[in-house]
């Protein structure tokens, strides 16, 4: 079992994210003095029955003497926090984040604490499910998973190997990236996914078709390709409003991209339909296959 490369980490917010770092901490960390922060107490009685028991409501107490200090509450909430915990952060302290957002929370959290001496490096875990809460956190949620990372700040490279070092130990696979080609690449396999499954979804609303014939007619095909939209609407409002350029960017080559498709319908080209769904198909099994290949 590997030895931690951080003596102290505190992490903020007991979600899926945060609550399935702390599991992993605990279970492959033991020599790792673990902290978590919740706002609620309920939730630190559940992160106690799990075998936490270094809980905090003061978020400046919980940040005292830690060398890792995880922000995993919704990135909105990062400046703020960053701004309370601000006296209580060493100079020698790294501070990290997991959100699925780089650009915006280097131009507001990371410039507030590098401004201030702090050393702040972005790390986004390229996992999760539908589901939210510590009830449903996994200490194996990071294995085999990619987590990027982003330093624009000119944090000291060996700090950056140290956290690499920290999320390797937890089962992921680093990745160091800049921040907007991190955003863009997002807004194409993450962000837009999740737009295409709300659409699907929204579009499968009742109109002159009855509830119950498409409750009765709905099977894997309409579960697997709408199932990510099930996540946290609030969360996911966030996500977009904050890397809402690349989202854009990529929402206007899908409208570009159905009008080819309706247009080729309009012209019976079924054999441009057919390089247009090849397409798709070589496009999905190319990427998967790299990241494959990869692991």
């Amino acid at each position: 079992m590997p030895s931690s490369p951080f003596k102290t980490v505190t992490i903020y917010g007991p979600g899926l994210i945060g609550g399935s770092i702390a599991l992993a901490v605990r279970d492959k960390l033991p020599d790792c003095e673990l902290r978590l922060w919740a706002r609620r107490e309920q939730s630190l009685q559940l992160a106690n029955s799990l075998g936490i028991s270094r809980t905090f409501t003061d978020a400046r107490q919980a940040a005292d003497g830690a060398d890792l200090i995880i922000f995993a509450t919704p990135i909105g909430a990062f400046e703020e926090l960053a701004r309370l915990i601000l006296p209580n952060i060493s100079k020698s302290a790294l501070v990290t984040d997991v959100g699925s957002v780089k650009a915006y929370v280097h131009r507001t959290t990371g410039a507030l604490l590098t401004e201030r001496g702090r050393l702040f490096i972005g790390s986004h875990p390229m996992a999760g499910a539908e589901t939210q809460g510590l009830e449903n956190a996994t200490p194996t949620l990071l294995q085999g998973a990619t987590v990027a990372i982003t330093n624009p700040h000119g944090v000291p490279t060996e700090k950056e190997q140290q956290l690499a070092q920290f999320w390797q130990a937890l089962g992921g696979r680093t990745y160091s990236m800049q921040p907007a080609h991190h955003d863009r690449a997002v807004a194409r396999i993450s962000h837009m996914p999740h737009i295409m499954a709300a659409l699907g979804a929204r579009n499968a609303r009742p109109g002159d078709v009855p509830m119950a014939d498409l409750q009765r007619l709905a099977a894997g095909g309409f579960r697997d390709t709408t199932r990510v939209c099930s996540g946290a609407a609030s969360m996911w409002a966030d996500i977009l409003w904050e890397n809402d350029v690349a989202v854009r960017e990529v929402l206007n080559n899908c409208v570009n991209d159905l009008h080819r498709l309706i247009f080729l319908l309009e012209d019976q080209d079924r054999e441009g339909v057919f390089r247009w769904l090849t397409g798709a198909k070589e496009t999905r099994e190319t990427i998967l296959q790299t990241k494959k290949d990869s692991e």
